[in-house]
């Protein structure tokens, strides 16, 4: 046997199972490992000498919002990190500014830098919650692309064609249906590929729909004469309608940042069909565990809404401390078995002739007048146990008095006349 860097060795079976066993545990859940048998070798190396791998991954933050799915690959590269590797997150200052290819239609506009550093530091306080802070660097592209020369740019434009990075599938699309492509955005991927030069990156972490990217970071390691990084490709998870990927724009996604209460009902609102692939890729389950936990859902041993409430206080229980999740549990078989209003709920003094539009996004219920209008229009506001409120605009009399406003399923408002 040879290691990768083709040097004689003994077969050690000790090493042979640890090298197993972390293949296996970083292997699940993932969609693809692009050569596989180079990650092996990696990791053999990598134990033998107790030299730990450098695992990259990248962010845009062209917004501050963390949502589940984006927390994928930042689980994934936890799981590293428990293993005594090291987590390199890139903050994307300068991709930020061109915008990821992958499916957008039309180019992004640019933010500023000081855009960027706020919404870099409200992301990482987000992913702090799921990565190991002692394992982790933290690096920005202006460290190395500050001071890159025109002759640079040259230099790496030359290490790739024209017809590679069209065939880019975006790329490709845009141009098939006389859509713009500026020049700019072409230099996407080679920016990302070259993250993986400075950072000496051995793995790179992203969504399936990022394999074209990731991969540039092999050619361009292998042009300078480095070991090419290998690709490792995590799903992209469905949102909570139970259809289309998890996405801000859509509205079906869970949000760190959401209350628990909002997280807890959530993931009760996702179909049963849906479990499996929250609990393997959010709810932080080992693969035994995993293993288990199928056998019991898809054996009926289970019943699907409490298979979806331990769920729900896992991914709460993350976030939040196991406390908050049964607290949390409670709180939902409170309002949805028993009917009852939550007992933290908000209370608002309001005058008569009071509009409701104005009190709902005064006590900071919903965010605007408009929001108020549509969710009375669908019939989701109504007094607790009573009828519903289809005038978003109506005025509140004193009748409304220690009434409980409801909007949605989750969210709650007392009513108390204010007094003279």
């Amino acid at each position: 046997m040879k290691d990768h860097q083709g040097s004689p060795s003994t077969f050690d079976p000790a090493l042979e199972r640890e090298v197993e066993r972390q293949f296996q545990y970083l292997k699940f859940g993932c969609v693809e490992i692009t050569p596989e048998d180079e990650f092996k070798s990696m990791l053999r190396t990598s134990i033998k000498k107790n030299i730990p791998l450098r695992v990259k991954c990248g962010i845009d933050p062209t917004g501050f919002d963390v949502h589940l799915g984006h927390t994928v690959p930042y689980r994934k590269m936890r799981q590293f990190q428990d293993l005594g590797h090291v987590g390199v997150v890139i903050i994307g200052d300068y991709t930020a500014c061109i915008g990821d290819p992958t499916g957008k239609s039309e180019s992004r506009s640019s933010l500023t830098a000081l855009d960027v550093k706020q919404n870099a530091k409200r992301y990482m306080e987000q992913i702090h919650t799921i990565l190991d802070p002692g394992r982790t660097e933290l690096c920005y592209q202006t460290e190395w692309f500050a001071p890159v020369t025109l002759r640079d740019i040259i230099e790496w434009a030359a290490q790739t064609t024209v017809a590679k990075l069209l065939s880019h599938e975006t790329f490709k699309d845009r141009l098939d249906k006389g859509q713009p492509l500026a020049l700019h955005e072409l230099f996407y991927p080679v920016l990302q590929g070259m993250d993986s030069v400075f950072v000496k990156a051995d793995v790179e972490l992203g969504g399936q729909d990022q394999k074209f990217n990731v991969l540039m970071g092999r050619d361009y390691q292998r042009h300078r004469g480095m070991r090419p990084q290998v690709a490792m490709l995590l799903p992209v998870i469905t949102g909570t309608c139970g259809t289309q990927k998890m996405s801000k724009s859509l509205g079906n996604y869970i949000a760190i940042l959401d209350e628990p209460f909002d997280k807890f009902g959530k993931i009760m609102s996702i179909p049963d069909a849906l479990m499996l692939e929250y609990y393997q890729y959010v709810g932080n389950v080992k693969p035994e565990e995993f293993e288990a936990i199928k056998h019991e859902i898809t054996s009926g041993s289970i019943h699907p809404n409490e298979a979806k409430k331990k769920l729900a206080m896992r991914i709460v229980g993350q976030f939040h401390g196991e406390t908050v999740a049964l607290e949390m549990r409670q709180k939902f078989e409170n309002v949805f078995k028993k009917g009852e209003a939550p007992e933290d709920v908000l209370e608002y003094a309001y005058m008569v002739q009071a509009k409701l539009s104005d009190v709902l996004t005064d006590s900071g219920i919903l965010p605007s007048k408009m929001e108020v209008r549509r969710m009375a229009k669908q019939g989701a506001i109504s007094i607790m146990g009573g009828e519903k409120l289809e005038e978003g605009d109506m005025a509140l009399d004193a009748t409304f008095h220690d009434k409980i406003i409801k909007v949605g399923k989750r969210k709650f408002l007392k009513l108390q006349l204010k007094k003279d």
